[in-house]
């Protein structure tokens, strides 16, 4: 059998209504859903008229929601049936209706007013509903009772027109000494709480708190849409404590400018700054409704409204209805276990991840600063760092009409920006600065900055890093005294902690980057002065190799001439010797061949451009540059012998720069053999074959040779022990072979002189 409360006596029939005979078959009819609890309407299956409101802590729910029932069920006494659904009776969870536990309300009939959201309703409709609602506030706050939930599915109008009040398991006595009945956390619906009830701000929550969450349903009536759109709670909250709603003439034109600001008035930040009561509000929605009816307008009410309206509600900024099912989630009832706390740590927690996954600076700036104007409830952020001993704005963070919005930026702080006297002050101090009310503050109130702006909360934070100062936010909200809380400043100096370490890092990765860019155009600036400065090389082996090669070409040229003369002497003859003479020719053709392959020679090796590769005999190289260098050998009387390998192994590579490679080194061991006084000239040229893997070149000569301090310098760019040398050519060679997977060395020759050996791997 299930247990029954009764509701207390002379408020509720003691009979047995609830007793045995209530668990017979009912007809339970579902209404909605609303967090942890269902609403539903149940009647007797006689059809005899009665019904009840029954509201069930829904299968899995947490303790809170069966504590929200306990406690409406301990109000019944102070709940009045003509404005609000009186429980009757409390039914434990032994019901066959397997419900959970059960409160029992009159039911007045009629529907849940959270259905008329998805349309603006008429004037004369949202006036009937708003002196409705506010006349049942007018009689809950009478008992001496904070609601803490009003929203449109906590209205119920009847079938008799009268609009009552539900949903009182969040209640709590208005007066603030009095002892809590429920958890002291975060209770509310998010979308609809005021910003005392978010316990962001330094002002305890009191009736004037009932009257945010009616002006967001208000609002909600007229508009279609609630004035604000969030992604999770710390955005709700921020919503409610820094963002101003639009004006409802942005979304319908037959607002009276009257009715538009008495919504806005309750829902200004500062309570001071809404009504005073709810039954100041009936009164005027009373003068609204009288003058609708006569005149289908409001043109005034019996006072101006204005003066008690926050400053900034006279910009009411413009934004944009979002999607509906954004919002959806936010509209039922939530306790957050802990309240702010458990908000902070979700928030540094998301934050911290964040700073630290971000290595990017503007990034990493972005997002300190949404994180910081969101956590903190600020209207306006600056993000300074210090540079040179100075601090530069890098950020400017705003919320206007198109949302929250981060400018990066690099100017310097004046008088336009900022209160100069506290940014300087944390900047000396290295300490958090958080004011309430800075227009009240005898401190600072002659600073230049409030000669153009009317500051109220304002919040200076320094970004520490081993005790110096690298940074400072800056936070103001004008809107109302006592956003940034102390407590709330201490949470965020742990985000100044993370952000400082994650901005100095981002500064090193910055840093780092620049000097790899850096790097890469030294890199590439060397690559092309290397590459420059062997084409001067090359040009200048080409003017050393002019006389030889003049030498080679006259003497084909000469013996061309001279045979061509015999051969016309021949033909001249009375008797024509013509054998003669074809052999003359014979011998200009074979000539004049061997001219026209001196001159391809020395084009090939001035040739620019990229080299063609393919396989290659070495032999046929070396034997290329010794023909070349023959006469240029015999000048410098110098005794040139090469012992070539009869290996058929092949090279994969350029044979116009193994050639120069070759070329080089002959011209190298001539140089130094003329500059000695030896008696044996020689320089020797082999070619070997090392198994299969690949081929080694020496040239070796008697000159003095290279020092041993020097050995490991003659590959140096620039190096060089000739008086006219440019000390490129070693370098261009080793660049040239290292290019072509090999090696090339230097090492002292067997009976003095100097070897220079490169090997090639073999195809």
């Amino acid at each position: 059998m299930s247990s029954v409360f009764d509701a207390p006596s002379g408020r509720a029939p003691r009979d047995a209504l609830f007793g045995p005979e209530w668990l017979g078959p009912l007809v339970w009819e579902w209404l909605l859903a609303d967090g942890e609890l269902s609403h539903f309407r149940v009647r007797l299956p006689d059809g005899g008229g009665q019904q009840w409101r029954v509201f069930s802590a829904a299968a899995g729910a947490s303790d809170n929601a069966t504590r929200r029932l306990e406690h409406e069920f301990s109000l019944a006494a102070r709940l009045s049936p003509p404005w609000a659904l009186q429980p009757l009776a409390l039914l434990s969870d032994a019901l066959p209706s397997g419900h959970g536990l059960l409160l029992v309300s009159s039911d007045p009939g009629g529907q849940p007013l959270h259905e008329l959201a998805d349309q603006p309703l008429s004037i004369k409709r949202f006036l009937h509903l708003a002196i409705g609602a506010s006349s049942a506030l007018v009689h809950l706050h009478a008992e001496g009772l904070l609601h803490r939930d009003i929203k449109p599915c906590n209205l119920v109008e009847g079938t008799d027109g009268s609009v009552r009040l539900s949903g009182f398991g969040l209640s709590v006595e208005a007066d603030p000494s009095g002892a809590l009945p429920v958890s002291d956390s975060i209770c509310g619906t998010l979308a609809y709480m005021s910003p005392e009830q978010s316990r962001r701000v330094e002002r305890h929550a009191d009736q004037r708190s009932d009257l945010y969450s009616l002006g967001m349903t208000f609002y909600e009536w007229l508009a279609g849409h609630l004035p604000f759109e969030a992604r999770d709670a710390v955005e709700w909250v921020y919503c409610h404590v820094a963002r101003q709603p639009p004006a409802l003439s942005l979304y319908r034109g037959d607002i009276p400018p009257a009715l538009s600001e008495l919504v806005l008035k309750l829902l200004a930040k500062n309570p001071d700054d809404r009504y005073q009561s709810a039954a100041d509000l009936l009164a005027d929605l009373r003068s609204c409704n009288c003058q609708w009816q006569r005149l289908q307008d409001i043109p005034a009410l019996g006072h101006d409204l204005a003066p008690a309206r926050s400053e900034a509600y006279r910009h009411a900024l413009i934004t944009q209805a979002r999607q509906r099912e954004a919002i959806l989630a936010s509209r039922v009832s939530v306790t957050i276990a802990g309240g702010q706390d458990t908000l902070d740590l979700a928030s540094v927690m998301k934050a911290a991840q964040a700073l630290s996954e971000e290595t990017e600076q503007d990034r990493l700036i972005e997002i300190l600063m949404r994180t910081t104007i969101l956590h903190a409830g600020a209207q306006r952020a600056l993000l300074m760092l210090v540079k040179n001993e100075a601090p530069l704005i890098q950020a400017i963070g705003r919320d206007d009409d198109g949302g929250l919005r981060i400018e990066l930026v690099n100017l310097t702080p004046s008088k336009a920006h900022l209160l100069l006297s506290i940014l300087y002050r944390v900047m000396r101090t290295q300490q958090r600065l958080v004011i309430e009310d800075v227009s009240a503050d005898g401190y600072f109130r002659d600073d230049e900055y409030l000669h153009e702006h009317r500051v109220r909360s304002a919040l200076c934070l320094p970004l520490l890093k081993q005790r110096q100062v690298i940074g400072v936010l800056y936070l103001e909200n004008n809107l109302a005294p006592g956003v940034f809380t102390a407590n709330r400043a201490g949470v965020l100096e742990l985000l100044a902690g993370q952000a400082a370490i994650s901005l100095e890092t981002a500064r090193l990765h910055q840093e780092l980057m620049a000097e790899n860019a850096r790097r890469h155009d030294i890199e590439t600036a060397l690559r092309n002065a290397r590459a420059k400065l062997a084409r001067v090389s090359q040009v200048t082996v080409m003017g050393e190799l002019a006389a030889s090669i003049a030498h080679e070409i006259n003497q084909p040229l000469a013996s061309m001439v001279s045979n061509a003369a015999a051969s016309l002497r021949w033909l001249n003859r009375e008797s024509p010797k013509v054998d003669e003479a074809l052999s003359g020719l014979r011998d200009i053709v074979q000539d004049g061949r061997r001219a026209g392959e001196i001159v391809n020679a020395l084009q090939s090796l001035a040739r620019q451009g990229a080299q063609q590769r393919r396989r290659l005999l070495i032999n046929d190289v070396i034997r290329h540059v010794v023909a070349l260098t023959v006469v240029e050998v015999e000048q410098h009387k110098v005794l040139m012998t090469s012992h070539l390998t009869r290996s058929p192994l092949q090279v994969y590579g350029c044979e116009v720069q193994l050639q120069q490679v070759v070329l080089n080194l002959i011209l190298n061991a001539l140089d130094a053999l003329s500059a000695g006084d030896q008696v044996l000239r020689r320089l020797s040229i082999t070619s070997e074959a090392v198994h299969d893997d690949y081929l080694v070149v020496s040239v070796e000569d008697t000159g003095p040779g290279i020092a041993p301090e020097d050995m490991d310098k003659v590959f140096n760019a620039f190096y060089t022990t000739k008086d006219k040398g440019m000390g490129m050519g070693l370098a261009i060679c080793r660049s040239i072979v290292n290019a072509h997977g090999g090696q090339l060395y230097v090492m002292p020759a067997r009976y003095g002189g100097a070897t220079f050996v490169f090997t090639l791997p073999a195809v």
